[in-house]
């Protein structure tokens, strides 16, 4: 049973940003959580989300990235990343995104999740940390870490791991659905494949909707 360990656990304040003259809100730069960290069905506690139009809610309650996707942009493209450089709030250890699957559920610490979307990587990314290139690689790369939704509530730390409870989707992964949405015109019926899971998040399934040719 896959069991796999935590890095670091992070959460964000919210901060102005002003980059190419342009200025916006953002909780993306985050710091490491040393302690148990209460998490509700919307989240960490005292993490913010500035931009909930495209952040948090239930379904994207907790934003997960694998150190072996920072290990792949530093050994392909020489890119030394600080840590929580993708404005994660958990980075996980010895996994890729090609290794969890929607709908996965975990259990971690006190707490339950369920998998429930890549992440959708967005200019932040590249404008925050100053890479201009930085989130079309990610894209490119099909390694945007994911999203977790909260079935219970509790307190978790960076001592607990993520411990399998069930797979239903082996071959829907994280990095599937992602090659999927990109190579749209070719993939139709594994677009079909995926709208068919019940658990996938309602705002990506509407995205997703409208990869679909009629």
């Amino acid at each position: 049973m896959l069991n796999i360990s935590i890095i670091d656990i992070y959460s964000g304040v919210e901060n102005i940003f002003n980059k190419n003259n342009k200025e916006f809100k953002s909780a993306y730069k985050k710091t490491s959580i040393n302690d148990k960290v209460f998490v509700n069905y919307m989240g960490l506690e005292n993490d913010i989300q500035s931009d909930k139009k495209h952040h948090g809610g239930e379904h994207k309650a907790i934003c997960v990235f694998t150190q072996k996707s920072y290990e792949h942009f530093e050994k392909k493209y020489n890119l030394n990343l600080d840590v929580c450089s993708f404005g994660e709030n958990i980075t996980l250890e010895n996994i890729e995104d090609k290794n969890i699957c929607l709908a996965d559920i975990f259990s971690i610490g006190e707490i339950i999740v369920e998998v429930s979307q890549p992440r959708e990587p967005c200019f932040k990314i590249s404008s925050i940390k100053g890479i201009k290139e930085l989130t079309s690689l990610v894209l490119k790369e099909n390694k945007t870490g994911f999203y977790l939704r909260v079935i219970k509530e509790g307190f978790i730390s960076k001592n607990d791991t993520f411990k399998l409870i069930s797979r239903k989707y082996e071959k829907i992964n994280i990095e599937f659905i992602n090659q999927v949405m990109r190579d749209y015109k070719n993939k139709q019926e594994d677009i079909i494949k995926i709208l068919e899971c019940e658990e996938l998040a309602p705002a990506f399934r509407k995205s997703l909707e409208k990869k679909l040719i009629k």
